[in-house]
């Protein structure tokens, strides 16, 4: 009898079942051969993994590369022109951000066109080879990249705030300044006249001013079409005044009266007969009175005797008692003139410098106002009755005596349109290195860009040339007529045509000192979006509006406290420095202090600046204003403030990728 040992029956042949049937059911050693069942497919999703990865940083290598060119190309593109020289420079940025052979891509030359108006587009093709995929038949792999730039107008204000002092007449490696200036302006403008053209065909719009400055600026025109209102009625001027208080009457005669003829009472010679013609002593003779009444006021008469002593007409005349010998009859008349009323006047006696308030509520609406020219009427030949008077004692301004003097030489002024500023704060204040934070004091209302007057202190005052003089410490010490200027008149915003651009730059004429500080100050008021004008809102047809300053100047703050400017007479107004002597390099620093404090509020806007110093230094106070290092430059000759002009064209909208 056998026994089971409780193992299962032993699966082999010795039971009947094959080999194949067996591995069948064996599971022993399967993983192996899976396992190298998947290397293949393995092999091909890690190289895959590796190339693509790679591939993927060569191309956004080659993206980067060709952004730049594009923008780099569109920067330099003038005119709208895609040229040389915007095919060079798109190239050469492409080619410093992707080499040639980088990451083992095949040679390729990347292509630049003009898709569109204003367009830049960079496309560049090659291949970069495989490392691991191609055990799998692939050697490589394409990179295709395609990037477009433009420039993104949106809404764009450009105020050009241009230096035209005297020294713009000066030649620079010869041509004049002035000159140079006006081809630079107009190639700004036909760089972006292609611009222009697009917004205002889709319901945008670019707009210029223009600000030239020198000693002042020329705004009262704007300013009193805004508001005549914002104009002072009274302005205080340096000037001087005539004392008239010398009493003079002058008599109002009658007509002559007839002829009297009076015979003398005996026979006398013929040189006695002239005397008595002529009511001059002789013997036996004592003149008539040949005048009476008065004194003046008081009605009065004059007698004015004559004859002809000539034999046969007084001397012995037909019908004469006595007509024959050496001693005959004589005869004379005479016309007496009655004075019944006399004129009071009063002649100058005296000239005084001071600081007078002047009537300018008629001058300030471009009416001409008539002034004296001579403070001295006293005429030449001596005779009162020819002096210049007036009827009423008193001290009399040029415009006074302008109306009230007579027998006096006068002159029509109409007013340029040149100003004074409103009142500023007092000189410590404002130093040439306070405030040191370029905050402006509260009662700088002349450095408020954007306060809307609404008293005298914050009103304007036209400027006054004619009767501006400049004095010593005293009134009697003069050193006058003052020197002056007045550029051409400011222009607000306004979408120029070619024509109007050209007309109004070839007529800049080159005149005063340079005073930085008044040209930006109304650079930034015609470009602000609050205060009077208000012209440049902040948005237009809903989108945003660009506002740009472009600040040219040809030399350095250069200022003179003898000579009228938009502060007055510095020495004897002292508005500015507190002096009556201040030095050149003190009253220079507290105006450049100005500008550094009108630049940085101008900025506070939103307002982009760009200074260009042409035939001068570019000062650390230029560099400052300006909204960024590469938006300041110096420029020493006509082609090269052309370039600068251009470029500053191409750049002033915001240049973007657009693919």
């Amino acid at each position: 009898m056998h026994q089971s040992d409780g193992r299962a029956p032993d699966a082999s042949p010795a039971h009947g079942k094959g080999f194949l049937t067996r591995l069948r059911s064996d599971s022993r050693g399967n993983t192996l051969a899976i396992l190298g069942a998947a290397l293949v497919p393995l092999a091909a999703m890690i190289g895959s993994g590796v190339d693509m990865s790679r591939a993927y940083m060569a191309k956004t290598r080659l993206q980067s590369a060709c952004d730049a060119a594009a923008l780099a190309g569109r920067r330099v593109m003038v005119n709208d022109t895609l040229d040389t020289n915007v095919r060079t420079e798109a190239t050469r940025f492409f080619n410093f951000n992707f080499q040639q052979g980088l990451y083992q891509t095949r040679p390729f030359t990347p292509s630049i066109t003009r898709p569109t108006s204003g367009t830049i587009r960079v496309s560049a093709s090659t291949r970069i080879p495989t490392s691991i995929m191609r055990i799998l038949g692939f050697d490589s792999m394409p990179l295709n990249v395609t990037c477009d730039a433009s420039l993104n107008f949106v809404n764009t204000d450009v105020m050009l705030v241009l230096d035209v002092t005297g020294s713009m007449a000066d030649p620079l490696n010869g041509t004049n300044k002035i000159v140079s200036l006006r081809d630079a302006v107009m190639a700004l403008y036909d760089e972006l006249a292609p611009i222009q053209t697009q917004l205002e065909a889709n319901g945008m719009r670019l707009r210029y001013g223009v600000v030239p400055y020198s000693s002042t600026v020329n705004v009262g025109t704007l300013i009193r079409g805004v508001n005549p209102d914002y104009l002072v009625n009274s302005s205080a001027v340096q000037s001087r005044v005539a004392r008239y208080d010398q009493l003079t009457y002058v008599g109002d005669p009658d007509p002559p009266q007839a002829p009297v003829t009076q015979v003398y009472g005996s026979s006398i010679s013929q040189t006695d007969c002239d005397k008595y013609g002529r009511n001059v002593a002789f013997s036996g003779f004592t003149p008539s009175a040949n005048q009476g009444g008065g004194p003046a006021p008081q009605p009065s008469w004059t007698r004015t005797f004559s004859n002809d002593e000539t034999s046969g007409v007084d001397w012995g005349w037909p019908g004469a008692p006595d007509t024959s010998s050496n001693s005959r009859s004589c005869r004379r008349h005479y016309v007496q003139v009655n004075t019944p009323t006399y004129e009071t006047r009063y002649r100058w006696s005296a000239t005084l410098w001071q600081q007078e308030p002047i009537d300018v509520s008629q001058y300030k609406l471009g009416t001409p106002i008539q002034i004296a020219t001579a403070a001295t009427t006293i005429s030449n030949d001596n005779d009162v009755t020819n002096d210049g008077y007036v009827t009423t004692p008193g001290i009399y301004d040029g415009e006074e005596l302008g109306v009230a003097g007579a027998q006096i030489t006068k002159t029509n002024i109409t007013w340029a349109g040149c100003i004074e500023e409103r009142q500023t704060a007092a000189p410590n204040l404002i130093t040439s290195t306070t405030p040191a934070n370029l905050a402006i004091p509260a009662t700088a209302y002349d450095l408020d860009i954007n306060l809307i007057p609404t008293n005298d202190a914050t009103r304007w005052h036209p400027a006054l040339p004619q009767l501006a003089y400049s004095r010593t410490s005293s009134t009697s010490g003069v050193n006058s007529p003052v020197g002056s200027a007045c550029p051409a008149a400011a222009v607000r915003l306004t979408a120029f045509t070619r024509s109007a651009m050209q007309s109004y730059v070839n007529a800049l004429t080159p005149t005063g000192s340079t005073y930085h500080d008044i040209g930006m100050l109304w650079g930034a008021r015609m470009l602000s979006s609050g205060g009077i004008f208000h012209d440049s809102p902040d948005t237009y047809n809903s989108m945003p509006v660009a506002r740009h300053i472009i600040f040219m100047t040809d030399g350095q703050m250069d200022t003179d406290p003898g000579i009228y400017t938009f502060m007055g007479i510095e020495k004897n107004d002292q508005r500015v420095s507190g002096q009556a002597a201040p030095t050149e390099a003190e009253l220079n620093g507290r105006h450049m202090q100005r500008f550094k404090m009108i630049c940085n509020a101008a900025k506070s806007l939103n307002i982009s600046i760009w200074v260009i110093a042409f035939g001068t230094t570019l000062t650390s106070e230029m560099q400052g204003c300006a909204s960024n290092a590469n938006q300041a430059s110096t420029i020493s000759d006509r082609n090269a403030l052309i370039a600068r002009f251009r470029q500053i064209g191409s750049n002033i909208g915001a240049l973007r990728l657009t693919q």
